[in-house]
């Protein structure tokens, strides 16, 4: 597979999103709020979204739960105590829909873990008095979630499950089906077997049609590649699970990611890979397809990457080396089939040794609560589960997150487009600053991060637009340097708007960025 460099070959984003009309001149606005003196780098928070003129951020600050309703502009409007939440929670998911958003809490009382949702309404105002999904008997504290809910990608089913790991090589799963309005559909209790701590499972993914989908891999110890690999659902109103083995031969899987493709009725399960060896290095990329209606692999794949490529991607490792330090993290499916993959360089620097390699972040996921009882599997996966940054070290620690390669495939999964976002990032002792994210504006992927200009970090943004070509933007107008930007944990809120977490003065504070 030849890269392609100077030819471009046009593919389109906007099976992704609405197609809007990109101009090459982007200008932008910039609005902060407030700090608060009381929400400080420990407030835990998430971007809810954006409901008619009004921003929504749900925050647990010291216990106290509450949502900040924001204007266009920024300014707090009002906070909008939920003092129902007991002070000490578990856990806590939300999933926006168009005019409502649903907040999911898990805590626990006694002996019982309690999983609980409440609706909310477009003033961040709750519509519903809270009510119980679901509860668990526990004999231990519980410091991680029990429960975990996933949504399918048109927000018409919901599923609450928990996995029981007492016996490690038997994972009890129970789960609960839901429709829009949290109406019942389908519990079931089903059985998965393992063969021992070195399987594992992926992310869980619901399709529209109700059914669980997601992975389970194997390696021969906790250094190792993937040897198998299994694509494994549960059907919306089956009680049973359907294994299927994914296999390719002469080669060993590095982490897979999989992706739902509603629009085609299919699975995409994409991942570096290795020639056969350990401690090897990334060759290239391979992508399978589950037709589900068909029930059967209709694509399965392997492409090098080419040595030109090599070259353009690599920071300070050889060509051979290039790719040892990137990870996928985002995979948009269009509604051709086709997909756009984007992988970051991402490594840490130690001073006293002890630093980080590419095994540490997988061995035995394990269970994210107590590892002999209930919980939610730790799943590999995109932004901060799985993701190397964020991980403890007694020394002196430096994340760094360098460039970006952005793979266009079609919907055959052969590689169609290949580039290079180039940027450096490091900070010392947290992850918070590095990395980056993206806006989709419809014919056109925008990359936002945090870039070192004249010792000032500043935040840039690079554009991908439709001809596969890299548009590097002029400095943002209106930055004000007192503000640190954590650009991976923005929201995109509208079709070029982002809601940007930041901090002054060690104040924790948001900011509306507006492309145009």
């Amino acid at each position: 597979m030849k890269y392609i460099k100077k030819e471009y070959v046009k593919f389109s984003i906007v099976g992704i999103c609405m197609t809007f009309f990109v101009q090459y001149g982007f200008t932008q606005q910039i609005w902060y709020s407030e700090g608060e003196k009381s929400e400080t780098k420990q407030t835990n928070f998430d971007i809810i979204g954006r409901y008619d003129d009004k921003v929504l951020i749900f925050k647990n600050n010291r216990g106290s739960c509450y949502i900040s309703v924001y204007n266009d502009e920024m300014q707090l409007v009002s906070n909008v105590d939920l003092g129902f939440i007991p002070n000490r929670i578990i856990e806590y998911d939300i999933l926006p829909f168009n005019n409502f958003s649903y907040l999911f809490y898990q805590y626990q009382q006694r002996n019982i873990a309690y999983l609980m949702a409440v609706k909310i309404g477009p003033d961040g105002k709750p519509l519903t008095t809270p009510f119980e999904l679901d509860t668990t008997v526990i004999n231990y504290n519980a410091n991680n979630r029990v429960y975990s809910v996933i949504s399918s990608e048109d927000k018409t089913k919901m599923m609450a499950f928990k996995i029981n790991s007492k016996n490690e090589k038997e994972l009890l799963f129970e789960t609960s089906l839901y429709d829009e309005n949290l109406g019942a559909i389908k519990s079931s209790n089903l059985h998965l077997t393992m063969n021992d701590k070195f399987d594992f499972l992926t992310d869980f993914f619901l399709d529209n049609g109700g059914n669980l989908v997601f992975g389970r891999g194997r390696r021969k110890s906790s250094e190792e590649n993937i040897s198998q690999f299994y694509l494994i659902t549960k059907p919306q109103l089956s009680d049973s699970f359907v294994t299927r083995e994914l296999k390719f031969d002469g080669i060993l899987l590095d982490e897979v990611k999989l992706r739902i493709d509603n629009y085609n009725n299919r699975y995409l399960f994409s991942a570096f890979y290795y020639k056969g060896r350990r401690n090897g290095n990334i060759e290239g990329v391979a992508n399978s397809l589950f037709d589900v209606e068909k029930k059967e692999w209709m694509v399965q794949n392997v492409i090098p990457l080419s040595d030109e490529l090599r070259a353009d991607a690599r920071t300070d490792n050889n060509v051979k080396t290039a790719f040892n330090d990137y990870y996928i993290k985002q995979i948009f499916i269009r509604k051709d089939g086709g997909f756009v993959m984007n992988a970051e360089s991402l490594y840490t620097t130690s001073r006293g040794g002890g630093g980080f390699n590419r095994w540490d972040m997988f061995g035995n996921p394990g269970m994210m609560g107590s590892p002999m009882g209930w919980g939610g599997w730790g799943m590999m996966g995109m932004g901060g589960f799985g993701n190397p940054l964020g991980r403890g070290f007694n020394n002196v620690t430096r994340f760094h997150a360098d460039n970006i390669i952005v793979l266009a495939f079609n919907a055959d999964g052969q590689l169609s487009l290949s580039n290079v976002i180039r940027k450096t990032q490091f900070d010392d002792e947290s992850d918070a600053m590095v990395s980056y994210q993206t806006i989709n504006s419809g014919n056109a992927i925008h990359y936002i991060y945090n870039n070192y200009e004249r010792r000032d970090v500043v935040l840039s943004y690079q554009s991908l637009n439709s001809d596969g070509k890299i548009i590097r933007n002029p400095t943002m107008r209106g930055l004000d340097t007192k503000y640190e930007f954590m650009p991976r944990l923005a929201r995109q809120i509208a079709a070029r708007t982002v809601i940007l977490p930041c901090f002054t003065r060690n104040q924790l504070c948001f900011a509306r960025v507006d492309l145009y």
